[in-house]
């Protein structure tokens, strides 16, 4: 393939890699402190709400499909809610938690995917990560750069499994040998990738110094780019 590049397809891991994940809960306190039985402080909404955060990412893969995923949202949206005593419907728990969850690019990352489509390299998003991901990806504006997104719920298998990287594989159309996956996770994507027989790029955002032997680490995606080129 004429890319410039030795590969023929870059995937891309999301949170960590080319996002990290926020939560303005003083917002979801501003929205739904009327709602509360008695007062709602942002110190004490805090920590359930992070956590059903956490309970989203660990449960996501059980939900194939929007509809399953957004009862899901709704019945996490209203524990969190009981929790903190509120009572308010549960469409507006849901709605109030997906408004402040926030997807923050880091600096690099939309630089780097704009010279890594300037090179002609087909990329590919390949992340633990919910059927909505498309819609994450479009509110960011990003949509443009990438040629396929491959969410682990959506093929039911979560990286480092072998599947998730089979089902990008197939839609890229590429040989392993020729595809490098670009991650911040020592095992879910570095020995991930190593396993389906994937070059890797170990995004060292902590400072973890390659403990999986990528076959290339940076601590950001600056060098990402020149890298990938011949």
């Amino acid at each position: 393939m004429e890319n410039g590049s030795r590969y023929d397809a870059v995937f891309l891991d999301v949170d960590g890699t080319l996002t990290w994940v926020d939560v303005d809960v003083e917002g979801y306190v501003r929205e739904l402190s009327g709602y509360a039985n008695g007062s709602l402080s942002a110190e004490a909404a805090r920590g359930p709400v992070w956590r059903s955060v956490k309970t989203h990412i660990r449960e996501n893969i059980n939900y194939p499909d929007a509809d399953a995923l957004r009862a899901f949202k709704r019945k996490n949206a209203l524990a969190t809610a009981g929790e903190l005593g509120i009572s308010a419907p549960e469409d507006l728990l849901a709605a109030v938690a997906d408004r402040r969850i926030l997807f923050r690019p880091f600096p690099e990352a939309e630089p780097v995917l704009q010279e890594l489509k300037d090179l002609g390299l087909p990329l590919y998003i390949v992340s633990n990560w919910d059927v909505l991901l498309e819609e994450v990806l479009e509110g960011l504006g990003w949509t443009h750069y990438f040629d396929g997104v491959v969410a682990s719920a959506a093929v039911g298998s979560e990286k480092p499994e072998a599947g998730i990287f089979q089902a990008a594989l197939r839609l890229s159309g590429t040989e392993p040998s020729r595809t490098v996956h670009v991650g911040n996770d020592a095992s879910a994507d570095i020995e991930g990738a190593r396993r389906a027989g994937l070059d890797s790029f170990f995004v060292d955002r902590k400072g973890e110094g390659n403990p999986a032997r990528a076959t290339y680490a940076a601590p950001d995606l600056t060098s990402l780019p020149g890298v990938l080129r011949r």
